[in-house]
């Protein structure tokens, strides 16, 4: 069903226009969205592009915000996630509004079709991360009828700065839990005749580890078809395959920390996880370490992740380790 915009366009400020988003814009709407990132969620515009392309999601509603230069000043979506649907049918919202224009009613007239749409869709409810230090954007969500339920935690590690000398070497903390740790690179050397079937294997693995983690939403209880799923995983364009480590129990995979590296200089893990039955055995620790190691080796800045909240166990590796939290990030929900 097309959206009516009458209603949000009347309400803007004089000199702003909304429209729903085009294709064309992608690159626009990081641009837009990178000036006020943090440096994890930083995004290249080339890798936006990909990963729309990888997953299209022909639900979302997005919208845009131009002033009569055609900047664009604001900028709302909501989406199912596409092939990361979750099973409960949450959907996900994001807003931003450029500093000048705050305050004006922008925020909640795009916020009413974004809730319409999703509603329409039969969404359970809709959820949303707010930053931790952006507070206004807690009282806007509180206002419009969102609880906060869950957190999530950033934290960075200045890549130049650590000292791996306090710590035992990667490959001797894996050799005592009997695997091997091996970077994707490496693995890529070693299974060049067989690296399809690696990763056809490796995924419904890293797919099992995915869903015990814990997460505002319930992860879908399949990953994406294959060829989708190799271009994201193992064919992204900022995916380190240097610091990307596995760990290995002859050939079965039951460990990954899965690492991008941005054109910024800043690195991001994008998920660790290890098999059930090989937890308590330092193995996460030892991928942690080999991707440090890899990242001081190309002259990454800094290194950042986020976790739940409920994951102590990833959290105090990263304490260990010496990453620094920022201030939590907060998911609200509305149910509809």
């Amino acid at each position: 069903m097309a959206v009516d915009l009458a209603p949000v366009a009347r309400s803007m400020p004089e000199g702003l226009t909304v429209r729903t988003a085009a294709h064309d814009d992608i690159e626009r709407v990081t641009e837009f969205l990178n000036r006020f990132a943090t440096p994890a969620q930083w995004t290249s515009p080339s890798a936006a592009r990909k990963f729309e392309e990888l997953n299209p999601e022909p639900n979302r509603l997005a919208l845009v915000v131009d002033d009569a230069s055609g900047n664009i000043q604001a900028f709302g979506a909501v989406t199912d996630g596409g092939l990361f649907a979750s099973p409960d049918r949450s959907w996900r919202a994001m807003l931003r509004v450029a500093p000048p224009w705050r305050r004006r009613g922008i925020a909640r007239s795009l916020l009413g079709p974004l809730e319409a749409h999703a509603r329409e869709h039969q969404a359970s409810r809709v959820i949303s991360g707010v930053r931790g230090d952006e507070p206004e954007g807690l009282a806007f969500a509180k206002v419009a009828g969102y609880t906060p339920y869950h957190e999530r935690i950033d934290a960075y590690i200045d890549v130049h700065k650590f000292d791996p000398a306090p710590f035992e070497d990667p490959d001797a903390i894996a050799s005592r839990a009997g695997v091997r740790v091996r970077s994707y690179a490496e693995i890529v050397r070693e299974r060049a005749a067989t690296l399809e079937a690696f990763q056809r294997e490796a995924l419904p693995a890293i797919w099992k580890m995915a869903r015990d983690v814990p997460s505002p939403t319930p992860f879908p209880e399949q990953p994406p078809p294959f060829e989708q799923a190799r271009k994201m995983f193992f064919e992204s364009p900022d995916m380190s395959a240097e610091a990307t480590i596995w760990a290995l129990r002859g050939d079965a995979v039951v460990g990954i920390s899965a690492t991008v590296l941005k054109e910024n200089g800043v690195a991001y893990t994008n998920f660790t996880g290890v098999a059930r039955d090989e937890r308590g055995k330092a193995i996460a620790l030892a991928m942690k370490l080999r991707a440090l190691r890899e990242l001081k080796k190309v002259g990454a800045r800094l290194f950042g992740t986020t976790n739940d909240e409920q994951n102590a166990a990833m959290r105090g590796i990263n304490r260990r380790l010496g990453y620094r939290p920022e201030p939590p990030t907060t998911v609200v929900e509305k149910k509809l």
